[in-house]
């Protein structure tokens, strides 16, 4: 809507936003097999072999689709997190401290495979089609490899960022995707020679990119966050899914119009290309699901873990369809909108920046509208003022004035102008104050101190106090943002 920093900062939360799928019944996931590792992280299939590799530097392998399994390799300080065929049609499995193993036995056995990088390696993709083959491999602070066919080479590349990158996909005819933290995709180009960086309007870490078209494609990351495209990944857009929340996701595969996605306590699958979803959650357990693999319409598997001690196999043996209930929507009237909105009224022309027409709130579903008490606020939730809708001024004085939005938790430590204490924000706006700066760069890094806003002492009331953090295992930045992904839930 073109608005910008001018606009006076007054606003609201917004809940997930995006469209909501239609959601089918759940879908028939049973355990097939638990091994003895301590967890799967991924699981490919390798000539008549179905082949899993996990913590513990454990490679098993499975001559009956996954009922029994044998290990073939084991090796100290490494996890194993991803597996690619090599064009000559060996498999490839990449892992922590740079340690990789190559097998020509389709995971019999097992030799090292040195790409010269010690980095943490997380996703690689290679495809070979009509004699030609090219592939991508990504790590942490920003490690990123083309596969040269002419030479049979990885060349070395830089995207320009330090950011960690998890996810890769080879689309093949030169094109390719990667994701990373901080919100990051980029497109790959001319076999990996060029690229271009796509905004993903989030900045959550992304995980794993998937086609299943040359037009759709879905992208799963933390916060139970699931992007769509429909136009080759030009733009992307958020999905919300029933039984979704806030759980990280992993990984997701797709086989014609089967989509599986996996994560923590859910398992996410599709029959019909992402328009309907079924999900099956675990909740109570510390099941984790980290890698997930479409083998063909009968043999669909997630790999992950029990509390990190037993390495579990799923699989989705049946899902049972049940077209949802036909449910109209009452049209919205014009100049209102519908609650979970960001709201603001009309600006004549010649609007200035006091004008109560820049005021933007969150129209809540308390059925009231909230402001931000500034920029910093507001921005600890979102990332940009595309969602906000225009309303009535009737509407807008209809809706009674709620409690301030306050930051959101995990995202900044913050202080008051006039002291120097230095909070971290729990849920429901409860500030705890952090003892040493030792404890400060255990939680936000080494450069916890630009990690620090100011609260100016008129908006104190908005806050409240809770126990303070005398070690750093007493806060998690990534669990305070788990447990509050929208603004509604914060009040």
């Amino acid at each position: 809507m073109g608005y910008n920093m001018k606009i006076k900062i007054f606003f609201l939360a917004l809940v997930l936003f995006g469209f909501s799928a239609q959601i089918a019944s759940a879908a028939d996931w049973s355990v097939l097999s638990s091994g003895d590792a301590q967890s799967f992280r991924t699981i490919t299939q390798s000539g008549n072999n179905l082949v899993a590799a996990g913590s513990g530097g454990r490679i098993f392998y499975s001559t009956d689709n996954g009922k029994t399994w044998i290990k073939s390799f084991e090796a100290q300080n490494v996890t194993f997190v991803d597996f690619t065929t090599m064009p000559n049609g060996d498999l490839l499995v990449i892992g922590s401290g740079g340690i990789n193993e190559i097998s020509s036995d389709h995971g019999l056995t097992w030799s090292v495979y040195n790409f010269g990088i010690a980095n943490n390696l997380y996703g690689i993709d290679v495809k070979t089609a009509s004699g030609s083959s090219t592939g991508y491999l990504v790590g942490a602070g920003g490690t990123y490899r083309n596969y040269a066919n002419a030479t049979g080479n990885w060349d070395s590349q830089s995207l320009g960022i330090t950011t960690d990158l998890f996810g890769v996909e080879d689309r093949g005819n030169g094109t390719g995707w990667i994701v990373g933290a901080d919100g990051k995709i980029f497109k790959l180009i001319l076999s990996g020679t060029s690229w271009a960086e796509i905004n993903s309007g989030t900045r959550e870490t992304l995980n794993a990119v998937h086609f299943v078209s040359a037009t759709k494609g879905f992208i799963v990351g933390t916060m139970g966050t699931v992007l769509k495209t429909v136009d080759g990944g030009s733009t992307w857009t958020p999905v919300v899914i029933s039984g979704l929340s806030y759980q990280a996701l992993y990984s997701i595969d797709v086989l014609g119009d089967q989509v599986v996605i996996v994560g923590d306590k859910i398992l996410i699958s599709s029959s019909d290309a992402g328009e309907t979803w079924q999900t099956k959650t675990f909740d109570g357990t510390q099941k984790k699901f980290f890698g997930a693999y479409i083998k063909d319409a009968t043999h669909i598997y997630a790999v992950g873990s029990d509390d990190d001690a037993v390495s579990l196999v799923y699989q989705l043996t049946e899902t049972i369809v049940v077209p949802p209930p036909v449910v109209v929507q009452p049209p919205v009237t014009e100049g209102t909108a519908p609650q979970s909105s960001l709201i603001k009224l009309a600006c004549s022309v010649g609007a200035g920046v006091n004008d109560p027409c820049k005021a933007v709130y969150f129209y809540a579903t308390d059925g009231k509208r909230h402001a931000f008490t500034n920029d910093k606020v507001y921005f600890s939730w979102f990332t940009d003022f595309s969602t906000v809708k225009e309303v009535s001024a009737d509407f807008l004085s209809s809706l009674t004035l709620g409690k301030n939005v306050t930051y959101r938790p995990g995202v900044k430590m913050v202080k008051f102008q006039t002291s120097p204490q230095v909070y971290a924000v729990s849920k429901g706006g409860v500030l705890r104050a952090v003892s040493t700066e030792a404890v400060a760069a255990a939680l936000y890094g080494a450069i916890w101190n630009k990690q620090i806003d100011d609260i100016s002492d008129v908006f104190y009331k908005n806050y409240t106090f809770g126990e303070p953090i005398v070690l750093a295992s007493d806060y998690s930045p990534a669990q305070e943002r788990i447990l509050v992904g929208s603004i509604s839930q914060n009040f």
